[in-house]
């Protein structure tokens, strides 16, 4: 199963999504080693073993506690531990430090997950209240964005090993060949963003309303490596008119020149399969989820197109 269908939740009873979720989390663990379910890389991220704990600790203490009266927790402890930012809930373990956490051990921390999942599955069974269900949902959702959080954060953590193992195996693929770029225009004008009130959402994508649009266009495809490539060669970690000013601050503080994930040489990049040499590059259409930084006013080396958006102003 690839790693894109395993969390996508479909119309089916809620105890099949849950399982499907929880299941989903434990399968991204599957290739790592014990030693790899530890170590924290850095203070924005977390251990694999803490992922697991905190998703199931959501569980514990916003569905399970709120169903029974004077419920007895699977270890007190673990509701310090395991507490991310729920500052309502108490107080929580340090956020940097959790790399620190050798115990409860990754099978101990396993063992919590199945406690939980066998007592929610229990009241799913049962019955659960509108409100219970709906935390139950977000909590589901909540785990989806754990699963993202812990491939991130894994491949960081890879990426430290001077042995730069991969995190999974796959098959040898030929490269794509991307599409010519090209502009497709959208005329603008009144419409309306935000969540439309069916299906789920988190609180921050409503209350859905009108906004005005001015004339735009967007790229028929996402950038390639290549074209970033070139945009590095260009001088683009040089040049403050393609940043936007937070943008070209973190630059200079940070010190970036490339990619985090792209070596000093510009020759290979690390991802969660391989270290790939960049000869691959011109081929491959970037995917969705490589990193790039996130504020810089970015066109492939077309001065004409970004000075008619403004993007020099």
């Amino acid at each position: 199963m690839a790693l894109s269908e395993l969390t996508q939740l479909l119309p089916q009873p809620l105890a099949q999504q849950y399982r499907q979720v929880r299941e989903a989390t434990v399968a991204l663990c599957a290739t790592l080693e014990p030693e790899d379910f530890v170590v924290q890389s850095m203070a924005d991220a977390s251990p694999a073993k803490w992922h697991l704990a905190h998703t199931s600790w959501f569980f514990e203490e916003f569905v399970l506690q709120n169903l029974t009266e004077g419920y007895e927790f699977f270890d007190s402890d673990y509701r310090f531990l395991f507490n991310s930012y729920y500052n309502a809930v108490g107080p929580m373990h340090t956020r940097a430090d959790r790399g620190l956490l050798s115990r409860p051990t990754v099978q101990q921390v396993l063992e919590y997950r199945s406690h939980v999942d066998a007592r929610v599955l229990s009241r799913i069974d049962a019955g659960l209240p509108a409100q219970v269900q709906r935390v139950l949902v977000l909590g589901l959702h909540h785990e989806q964005q754990h699963q993202e959080l812990l491939l991130t954060d894994i491949k960081h953590l890879f990426s430290c090993n001077p042995l730069l193992p991969a995190f999974t195996a796959h098959e040898a693929r030929m490269p794509r060949v991307a599409p010519a770029l090209s502009f497709r225009g959208f005329a603008g004008g009144l419409t309306e963003i935000g969540h439309d009130g069916s299906g789920f959402s988190f609180d921050n994508e409503g209350p859905r309303h009108r906004v005005w649009l001015e004339p735009f266009e967007l790229a028929t495809r996402v950038a390639t490596n290549a074209e970033y490539l070139e945009f590095i060669r260009a001088g683009g970690y040089r040049n403050a008119a393609l940043w936007l000013s937070d943008g070209w601050a973190t630059v200079g503080r940070e010190g970036w020149t490339r990619p985090i994930y792209w070596s000093a040489s510009l020759d290979a990049e690390f991802t969660t399969l391989e270290y790939r040499a960049s000869d691959m590059f011109p081929k491959l259409v970037l995917p969705p989820r490589t990193v790039i930084p996130l504020t810089v006013r970015y066109c492939p080396l077309r001065p004409s197109r970004t000075k008619a958006r403004g993007l020099n102003s």
